[in-house]
């Protein structure tokens, strides 16, 4: 029996690749630079400097700054293609009522996280919410997984973590948390199944490892 089951945000908890897609579309392109759409999915689940700085050409890393900044406030708009997933305040509540402790842990900045869950009303199913300001290395690094647990006051090998990108599995993995992975994002569904955890396609799937 799981203690505690720590959540990642983006395409796990709100469908919202096709705004930040958007997002980082407009942003780029102010600064006269595209990339292929599948750069941007496989990258997803890392912060958006982190991305940038792998996938463009050395010389536009001068503008990285400027250009996280912009993708922020592109987002502003964009977010208002975001939804919930089916299924997920259902869960949510499910966890709830059988004492089951919830985190966010995400590699998103804060405001774009609680400006989306607070326009759900979402906020108040997790006890804690951490964001890329949390933590000094992203995933995969391990860190704002192990930091959930402790916040959470339970043991990690207490935890289960939901997330859906293939750097969620890897933090878990080396967090010692075992994962289950959602099937959202076709670009990375490979790499999850080479690692060897449990896939579901849709939220209220999570009871079955419950």
């Amino acid at each position: 029996m799981f203690r505690a089951v720590i959540f990642d945000f983006d395409g796990t908890i709100v469908d919202s690749y096709e705004a930040h897609l958007e997002s980082f579309r407009r942003a780029l392109s102010k600064f006269g630079l595209t990339v292929e759409d599948e750069q941007i999915y496989r990258g997803f689940g890392k912060p958006a400097r982190q991305m940038l700085l792998e996938i463009l050409p050395q010389q536009a890393h001068a503008h990285i700054d400027e250009l996280v900044r912009e993708k922020r406030i592109q987002f502003i708009e964009t977010s208002r293609q975001v939804r919930v997933f089916d299924g997920v305040e259902e869960t949510l509540l499910y966890l709830k009522q059988r004492g089951i402790a919830t985190a966010l842990a995400t590699s998103a900045d804060r405001p774009s996280v609680m400006r989306v869950l607070s326009g759900f009303g979402l906020e108040g199913y997790f006890d804690v919410i951490l964001s890329a300001e949390d933590v000094k290395v992203a995933k995969p690094n391990p860190d704002i997984f192990i930091l959930a647990a402790e916040r959470l006051a339970v043991k990690t090998q207490e935890c289960l973590v939901v997330g859906d990108s293939v750097f969620d599995v890897m933090a878990a993995k080396e967090a010692g948390i075992k994962a289950v992975a959602i099937a959202s994002n076709p670009f990375q569904i490979g790499e999850i199944r080479s690692l060897g955890v449990p896939i579901i396609s849709r939220m209220t799937q999570l009871k079955e490892y419950l």
